[in-house]
């Protein structure tokens, strides 16, 4: 499997564990916490592969930004959290910080 797909991956099984942690109010709730495991073990398990294939502060970054941007949707759809106009330029931001980083890294 590519990097890029892996790092996909990985991404999109750390949102599910961010989501799993909301969803267990604190940890009052067990059933999310067994979300929380799987998505943290599976999205550390496919990040540690990227990290043989692409520059570590590359994929750091990109992982990072990737799920923040993609919680913060998740937050919005889920939960109706509101996205003004500070949330929207944060994002902005550390993808503009990302693409940044990328192109440092040619």
């Amino acid at each position: 499997m590519s990097p890029y797909a892996l790092l996909g991956l990985s991404v999109l099984f750390e949102v599910f564990g961010d989501t799993c942690m909301k969803l267990s109010e604190g940890f009052k709730r067990k059933v999310p916490i067994i979300g929380i495991v799987v998505g943290y073990a599976v999205s550390f398990y496919a990040l540690s592969h990227v990290f043989a294939d692409l520059p570590l502060g590359l994929a750091y970054a990109v992982w990072t930004s990737a799920a923040v941007a993609l919680t913060a949707v998740v937050s919005r759809i889920i939960w109706k959290e509101k996205f003004n106009g500070k949330k929207i330029a944060g994002v902005a931001l550390i993808i503009f910080g990302v693409a940044c980083l990328r192109m440092g890294a040619m």
